[in-house]
């Protein structure tokens, strides 16, 4: 069942449905537990969200609560939010001002209230503040929340969106420079990889995000080291999500055996960026359990609404969210058709990861 959070918040049924240091494992709570075999026999209804940050944190927290709210009303266990929930600002000096150490972010903090008032669990992505106040670079990073409000673990991107996208040439046939996104200016890398978590009733779940989908090896090594859902909390941009984005999802829930569940931006945060969308959840086998919109499936802005104004008006929609079912059978029985884990080569190519 796949319901929409409107611009007057209510609920609306619509339909069924990327060269680094060495990278280290670090346990980041003591609430990480070993992985058991029992974790595959959880089953739970999630609600996958979509939202369209804008550069007020504040703002974007009342739109996060009112989202799962009514996520919760409709029987959601555990919540899915993007990546840079708490904000998107193309002014570097505002990023830093909002981004604080996890004990002191506003945002976070707020969702942790509602973690324990309404007794789910919250998956979102962040700007993380460093200690060292004089860096001018934060961390993206996703932040698991248990039931009881508490940090169950973090997670530090560690691969950093740098890339130079090609540009269609001027209607008069002159050549465009391309289109250069370079996140290590803003964003600081993460150092380690945050082994699964096994959440009561979900399973084991491994955190990533966005560009990492790109990067076999941090599935990979969460898969071995128990994972079962792989959460990619994401902003694909427009050009690569046409292109690129459900393709790279299904293809990761097929290749490690997993839900691949993929709450996504959507829309115009500001003049100068537009997120793709397509929030996505698929299960071990491939099947798609739930789709948002794209841009593309959005009409263009009619004639006369131009600048910051038509966009506003034409992305007006705050969030939605769908809802799905994990069933770890599902994963069980998948992986007891293809037994991959069992027929690797690893005397042949090495085990990946190891010793990292």
């Amino acid at each position: 069942m796949l319901l929409s959070l409107r611009s007057s918040l209510s609920r609306n049924i619509i339909g069924q449905s990327r060269h680094l240091p060495t990278i280290s494992f670090s346990v980041t709570s003591s609430r990480i537990r070993n992985m058991s075999s029992q974790a595959a026999t959880s089953s739970a209804t999630v609600a996958v969200c979509q939202l369209r940050s804008t550069s007020d944190p504040v703002h974007n927290l009342k739109i996060s609560e009112k989202v799962i709210r009514n996520a919760v009303a409709a029987g959601a266990k555990a919540c899915f939010l993007p990546e840079a929930s708490d904000f998107i600002n193309p002014s570097k000096t505002e990023s830093r001002k909002f981004s604080h150490p996890l004990p002191k972010h506003e945002y976070t903090i707020g969702l942790q209230r509602l973690a324990k008032e309404l007794g789910i669990v919250i998956s979102v992505g962040v700007h993380e503040g460093p200690e060292d106040e004089s860096e001018e670079r934060v961390y993206n990073t996703h932040v698991l929340i248990g039931k009881d409000g508490g940090i169950l673990a973090s997670y530090r991107k560690i691969h950093l969106f740098d890339v130079e996208l090609s540009k269609p040439p001027a209607p008069d046939g002159t050549p465009r420079p391309p289109q250069r996104t370079g996140e290590s200016e803003r964003i600081l890398a993460g150092q380690a990889v945050t082994p699964p978590v096994e959440v009561e009733g979900i399973g084991n779940i491994g955190l990533e995000i966005c560009y990492d989908i790109r990067f076999p090896e941090l599935s990979i090594i969460l898969t071995r080291l128990g994972a079962e859902v792989l959460l990619f909390p994401s902003a694909f941009t427009v050009k690569t999500g046409r292109d690129h984005w459900g393709t790279l999802c299904r293809a990761t829930a097929i290749q490690y055996q997993s839900y691949l569940i993929a709450s996504a931006q959507y829309g115009a945060h500001n003049s100068k960026r537009t997120s793709w969308g397509e929030t996505l959840a698929f299960d071990p086998w491939g099947r798609q359990l739930g789709r948002l919109r794209s841009v593309d499936d959005t009409p263009p802005p009619k004639e006369g609404e131009e600048g910051d104004k038509g966009v506003e008006k034409l992305y007006e929609d705050s969030g939605e969210f769908f809802l799905c079912e994990i069933d770890g059978t599902k994963v069980k029985e998948t992986r007891g058709q293809i037994p991959l884990a069992i027929q690797k080569r690893s005397d042949i190519y090495g085990v990946v990861g190891e010793g990292a």
